[in-house]
Order: C-alpha cells, then sequence, then structure tokens
C-alpha cells in the first residue's frame, strides 16, 4: 500500500510540472540556424533538409515552380506503397501503359499484357526509372493513370506541399507538371519514414524473375552515381532518384546519414554532373556546421540529485527515488550548429494529461517535437 500511495502522489505531481532538462537559454532557434561558408551551387533551385525535424538548412528558389522529371517517381512509389492490397499482387500490364509513354524514355521493355508483381514494378521505377512501369502501377491502384494523379495530388496537399500539382506518375513532359524545392523535400521526408520505401530506394541492383512474356531475367541497376563506386560516391548516402527532360534538365534527390544526422538534398534544372557535385556541396556544408541531439537517447533515468545535469526530472529530486523509463519511440531529436552547447538549448519535457497511459511531450523552444509514453518505478 505505502508503494501505491507514493506513486499516486508522484503522477499528481507530475500533472502540474513541466520539467527542464537543460537551462532555459536561448540555444539555436527553429528555422534560424545558419552555417559558415555557404555553397554556391549551379542549379536554378536546391535546398539541404533536416529528415528528421524537416529544419531547412541550405535554400535557394525553394519555392520556384520546377519541372521535376523522373524524381516524381518518390511520390508514385510512396502513393503506391500506402494504397495497394500487397507488394505480392500481380499487375497484368495493358497495351496503354506502354504506348503511353515516349518510345525513347527510359524503360524495362515490359509488354502488353505481362505480368510483374508490384514489387518488382516499384524496383523498375525506383532504380531504373522506367515509365510504363509507372503506368502499370498507377492503374493498377487507382483504376487510371489520370485517377493516379488525383491521389499524388491529394497526398501533396496533406503533406503541406504549396506549389506541387502531379499530372503523370512517371514525371515525363508536361507544362501543369510541376513541383518545387520545398515541396520535393518536403515528399521525400514522408517517404523516407516508410521502410517499404527505404528499402525498395536504397537498394543498388535488384532482379526481376522469368515472367510469362519474358523468358530471361531483368537485372535492375540503381542509376544514381553517389550510391554506387563511381567518382561521386560520397560516404553515407543511402539512396535517391534521378531525373532528366529537355525542359527540366537535371534533377536530383539524395539523402545522406551520418552521426545520427540525415539530410535531404534537392537539386532542381542542373546541368550535367554538376547535379552530383552540387549535391556534394550540400552535404559538405551540411556535415560541417550541423550536428543532431537526441534528449531521448538513454530509454531509462534516474538518481535524481538536484545538482544532475542529465536527469529527466531534476523538480522531483525531493520525492521518494523512482525510475523513469521511456517506452516508445526515442528517436525525437532536435538539428543545431556544431558549436552549440548542449546544455544551452531549451529542451523541456511536459506531463500529457490528455493522453490514456503517461506522456511526455518532448518541447524544443517550446515547440513540441514529439510525444513519448513513460513508466515510473519506486527504486527502494
Amino acid at each position: 500500500m505505502k508503494k501505491i500511495s507514493i506513486l499516486l502522489v508522484m503522477l499528481l505531481t507530475l500533472q502540474t510540472m513541466v520539467f527542464p532538462v537543460f537551462g532555459s537559454n536561448s540555444g539555436s532557434s527553429t528555422g534560424n540556424l545558419t552555417g559558415s561558408n555557404k555553397p554556391s551551387v549551379t542549379a536554378r533551385s536546391a535546398i539541404l533538409m533536416d529528415a528528421n525535424s524537416g529544419e531547412i538548412l541550405y535554400e535557394k528558389n525553394i519555392n520556384t515552380k520546377r519541372y521535376p522529371a523522373s524524381i516524381t517517381k518518390i511520390m508514385t512509389t510512396l502513393v503506391a506503397i500506402e494504397n495497394c492490397n500487397s507488394l505480392y499482387d500481380t499487375i497484368t500490364y495493358s497495351k496503354h501503359a506502354i504506348d503511353s509513354i515516349e518510345p525513347s524514355s527510359s524503360q524495362i521493355y515490359i509488354e502488353p499484357g505481362e505480368k510483374l508483381s508490384v514489387e518488382d514494378s516499384l524496383y523498375a521505377i525506383m532504380l531504373e526509372s522506367a515509365n510504363e512501369a509507372c503506368n502499370g502501377v498507377a492503374e493498377h491502384v487507382a483504376g487510371s493513370i489520370e485517377g493516379f494523379a488525383d491521389m499524388m495530388n491529394q497526398k501533396a496537399k496533406e503533406l503541406g506541399c504549396k506549389n506541387t500539382h502531379f499530372v503523370n506518375p512517371n514525371g515525363l513532359h508536361d507544362d501543369n507538371h510541376y513541383v518545387t524545392a520545398y515541396d520535393m523535400a518536403l515528399i521525400t521526408k514522408a517517404a523516407l519514414a516508410n521502410e517499404t520505401f527505404r528499402k525498395i530506394a536504397s537498394t543498388v541492383s535488384y532482379t526481376i524473375p522469368v515472367t510469362n512474356k519474358c523468358k530471361s531475367q531483368r537485372p535492375l541497376w540503381m542509376h544514381h552515381k553517389m550510391v554506387k563506386r563511381t567518382a561521386y560516391v560520397y560516404d553515407g548516402v543511402e539512396g535517391g532518384k534521378t531525373g532528366f527532360t529537355m525542359k527540366a534538365r537535371n534533377t536530383l534527390v539524395t539523402w545522406c546519414k551520418r552521426d545520427g544526422l540525415e539530410l535531404i538534398a534537392i537539386v532542381l534544372r542542373d546541368d550535367g554532373v554538376e547535379e552530383y557535385t552540387d549535391t556534394i556541396k550540400l552535404f559538405n556544408y551540411g556535415y560541417k556546421n550541423f550536428k543532431s541531439y537526441n534528449p531521448l537517447s538513454t530509454n531509462t533515468y534516474d538518481g535524481f540529485s538536484s545538482d544532475s545535469d542529465d536527469t529527466m526530472i531534476q523538480s522531483a529530486s525531493r520525492l521518494t527515488p523512482y525510475q523513469v523509463t521511456i517506452d516508445g519511440n526515442t528517436s525525437y531529436s532536435v538539428i543545431t550548429n556544431k558549436n552549440t552547447n548542449m546544455e544551452d538549448l531549451d529542451i523541456t519535457y511536459s506531463y500529457n494529461k490528455k493522453k490514456k497511459c503517461n506522456s511526455l511531450d518532448v518541447l524544443y523552444n517550446k515547440k513540441n517535437i514529439g510525444s513519448v509514453p513513460f513508466t515510473l518505478t519506486i527504486t527502494n
């Protein structure tokens, strides 16, 4: 009975407290991160974004509408994954899906009536940029290419995209098919939160097995040169998508992870290999100037002495000793300049009374960046 009473007192106390983890001195403000030696890139539009928080670390004409070309296929793949019943479903390719692409455009030469799984088709889309595979997936998921484009636009709206409009699932040129660097970063950020997308889009090679129309296997290879061992290989790059049309010029999406910091780089309307050299400049700038900090890097917190700098609930030191165990996702993080003192970050935890379970809201500069359930255990 004694332990239960103590726990109840502690819970009542927690409901009225906000627990500072670090001092409340103003640190790096959300949306105002700056670094030294900002790069000059030839791309007409470019952005560098933290994949976790969405912080913008570099920007150049990020809200200008541009033609995306084949980086469109990131949205295509995400919408398909979220809306198909199973990746093992079979797609029977229609004549329209194949004949409606430009004959000289990227494809793996699927034949009318050929049967491929959704999974095989998505690998063909992300690795070989197969335009007819996009059309087949669109017809399978939405019943028509136009209907699938509507789904893409609805998804873009849900993600907060303001200057994006899709007409087709493959990115072949249409004057009414456009994105911005910022919107494309939002789309990529959402896609990377999907583990199936991440697996497909980070795969270097894949083989489509024999089908009813093709009696030999089809090997697929990723086109992105920063993933493969080329002159542009970059440590930490896990995947991305290339794009090119005469009207769009070169477009490139790339994501890279080092020391817990995952960055998304987008370049639009670039020229030749400069899509890679620009992307390298963006990543060099990001990893030189910024770092990621996870305030929930440890799952269990105890030792609530008043002089402890890393205790989760300093204000509870007067209560019976107890242990706080984080039960949920601990991936919440904030991005700061590399020279920022972690103790100067304004990070607090607030007990959330509205949740059915015990839950702490994680706040950075008074902005909620997530919440996590926890349990309390009496330690004596």
